[in-house]
């Protein structure tokens, strides 16, 4: 008695016109101010959100300086609309070229107990100081590895239950690509 071997072959369409492919799922954002480039942007550059997330001030008012005709971005300040002229929320500076050297900035740190960035981030500290109206402000200094260009984030201490050095760090994690990096 002979046996028959027989196969079956089950062809499964796959194609364009099938119901079985799963969406695309986006992870959602878990950085803690979301994208700070994110549109809608202040000063051509930060996003509308992130300044709220982190100062606190649903009105306020933001205001860039740009380097000459260059146009490059120098800084942008965003205050409280109902406080006083000089007093700010949120000051992102980029100075190009920085005045300072290492041991400048080395003073800055010990002046101010400034802790240094993570691993990581490059060159910089973070830490808060109390300013002429003995408000704390925390910041963050990171600079090129030639200390040619400056990067400063400072965020005044806001009432909310927020870590104001954190949100300066994270600001200044998102920003040094843009801002430092690119231009090494």
């Amino acid at each position: 008695m002979k046996m028959l071997l027989l196969t079956i072959v089950i062809a499964i369409p796959t194609g364009a016109g099938t119901a079985c492919s799963a969406p695309l799922v986006v992870p959602p954002d878990t950085r803690p101010l979301g994208d700070v480039t994110a549109a809608p942007r202040e000063c051509d550059l930060i996003s509308a959100n992130a300044i709220k997330i982190a100062t606190g001030l649903s009105r306020y008012k933001a205001s860039i300086t740009k380097l000459g005709s260059s146009q490059h971005f120098t800084s942008c300040t965003v205050s409280d609309d109902g406080i006083s002229a000089g007093e700010r929320g949120l000051l992102i500076e980029l100075l190009d070229p920085s005045e300072n050297d290492a041991e400048d900035l080395e003073n800055t740190r010990l002046a101010t107990q400034a802790q240094q960035l993570p691993d990581g981030m490059g060159p910089g500290f973070a830490g808060r100081r109390k300013n002429a109206q003995n408000e704390t402000v925390a910041f963050v200094y990171g600079w090129t590895s030639d200390y040619h260009r400056l990067l400063i984030v400072s965020i005044m201490q806001s009432t909310q239950n927020r870590d104001s050095l954190a949100d300066a760090t994270e600001f200044f994690r998102q920003l040094k690509p843009v801002l430092l990096d690119e231009h090494e």
